[in-house]
């Protein structure tokens, strides 16, 4: 797999958590239409979590790792299309954090 230089880690924050369930149930519908042409434009990992330590907040986080800063360009007209039509099925507040890779420590596995 080839290495990440740019990562994006995005929040996003729902109404209820019927709205952030239906968000995911959409995505699972779209996924096999997306991911292939982000991964063709230089998406290396996608990772959906759900924020768990926030009491009374439906959050979602995305983390994305990309090739370079050139892949992240070519996939923001994907994200945009995605986002625009999330957005009208369950209104959300989006937080985005994007960074280069500084430090980058893959840790070996530990026998206990």
């Amino acid at each position: 797999m080839s290495e990440s230089t740019l990562m994006n880690f995005v929040t996003v924050d729902y109404a209820t958590e019927s709205d952030l369930e239906v968000s995911r149930f959409r995505w699972e519908e779209n996924r096999e239409k997306y991911l292939p042409q982000l991964m063709a434009k230089g998406l290396n990992r996608f990772t959906v979590l759900k924020i768990w330590n926030k009491e009374g907040v439906y959050r979602l986080g995305f983390w994305y790792e990309y090739k370079d800063p050139d892949a992240f360009a070519a996939c923001k007209e994907i994200w945009g299309e995605i986002e625009s039509q999330s957005q009208k099925r369950a209104p959300s507040k989006i937080f985005a954090n994007r960074g280069v890779v500084l430090e980058d420590n893959k840790l070996p596995d530990k026998e206990i």
